[in-house]
């Protein structure tokens, strides 16, 4: 069975999602499609690389996972099919790729230019299905692509450490209004001392770490370490989000105290 993934920002009210899925029914009939998100922002490579990153590492081996974001080969110059963790990833060479992995990625692969046209409007439907169906189908990479690397290169943001200080951000808003932070559990603890105090706005500040969402009252903020191991700060039936006035890109502070 072949598990092909699909994360555009075409948004639901396009015809654009069921073309996708037409074609790929069509060249490789016994196909599993997922549908990871199709809201995404529009190009918007940054909640690209962290929703894919957060969910394709629970697929089968051997999924294909195709980038519907920001795919124009003329601004990009690379169509790359990367192979990593017996995975594969399609899609324009436009910074994702360099967000998306925790380490160097294991193969990576330009597409041919001969399959490439440069007035392609909708190359994800007319060329990266065509590529997932290669794949699929046995065919050897080396006879569509060339051994190549990453050349568009973005820095996730890290955060900053000081002594008694760390300094992070929001990286995303989930569906249910949970702000995302990029700091670890892993950060938190080796940072932590007899006190410590969340800030997320100026003067707001939660000074206990959750376990669940329902340790607080409903309407009430909380902080806790999702699934993934990175700080949230979320609210018991509420979306924090919206309700604190938290938005991507926004600073979380944590200070500690003896």
């Amino acid at each position: 069975m072949a598990f092909i993934t699909l994360i555009s920002d075409y948004g639901h009210n396009s015809p654009y999602v069921a073309s996708l899925k037409g074609l790929i029914y069509s060249k490789i009939p016994n196909a599993t499609i997922i549908d990871i998100s199709h809201s995404i922002i529009p190009h918007d490579i940054l909640q690209t690389a962290y929703i894919l990153k957060n969910s394709s590492l629970n697929f089968p081996e051997q999924t294909i996972n195709i980038i519907s974001v920001d795919t124009s080969y003329t601004k990009h110059k690379q169509f790359l099919i990367i192979y990593h963790n017996k995975q594969y990833y399609i899609g324009a060479d436009n910074g994702v790729f360099s967000l998306l992995f925790n380490e160097k990625p294991e193969e990576v692969y330009a597409v041919n230019e001969n399959l490439i046209s440069q007035e392609d409007l909708f190359p994800d439907k007319n060329i990266f299905i065509s590529l997932a169906a290669k794949i699929i189908h046995g065919e050897n990479l080396n006879s569509f692509t060339t051994p190549s690397k990453i050349n568009n290169i973005k820095q996730n943001v890290s955060p900053v450490v000081e002594e008694n200080l760390i300094r992070g951000s929001i990286v995303f808003i989930d569906g249910y209004g949970n702000a995302i932070t990029n700091i670890s559990r892993k950060l938190f603890e080796n940072k932590i001392k007899n006190r410590f105090a969340i800030f997320y706005r100026r003067k707001d500040k939660i000074s206990y770490i959750s376990k669940n969402y329902s340790d607080v009252s409903n309407g009430t903020e909380l902080a806790l370490f999702n699934e993934n191991g990175m700080l949230e700060i979320a609210m018991n039936t509420g979306k924090a989000g919206q309700l604190l006035g938290l938005n991507e890109g926004g600073q979380i502070f944590i200070e500690f105290y003896d």
